[in-house]
């Protein structure tokens, strides 16, 4: 899915994230045959959508550089350090990797706060 906050006021985001969450699985019911978990892959640059989503769920897309370090490269997903899918020694990413994208420029006024 391509950035589902597009046109949906912030104060519906929870349950955008929410209905989301149950594309994956009917979480009334556990998992298993009747109930098969799927793979949502959601793109979204909105900070909103990143603080309602748990870090055991997100994934970190970095540009990697091409070999011979000209051009643009692909990009690299990385989980979120201590999360289920961060492997012992694999690369992760971290607080500081997200940090400056959550946070409000200095000098900028927010037109809303979201609360998860």
């Amino acid at each position: 899915m391509e950035e589902p906050e597009n046109g949906i006021h912030p104060a519906n985001l929870a349950q955008v994230v929410e209905l989301v969450h149950e594309l994956a699985v009917d979480t009334s019911q556990a998992p298993g045959p009747g109930n098969p978990m799927r793979q949502v892959i959601v793109n979204t640059h909105s900070p909103g959508v990143v603080k309602l989503v748990g870090h055991e769920d997100l994934l970190y897309a970095r540009q990697v550089p091409t070999l011979d370090g000209v051009g643009e490269g692909g990009i690299q997903l990385l989980p979120i350090r201590d999360s289920w899918r961060a492997e012992l020694g694999g690369p992760v990413a971290g607080a500081a990797d997200l940090i400056d994208y959550l946070t409000m420029p200095p000098g900028q006024s927010a037109l809303f706060n979201i609360v998860a």
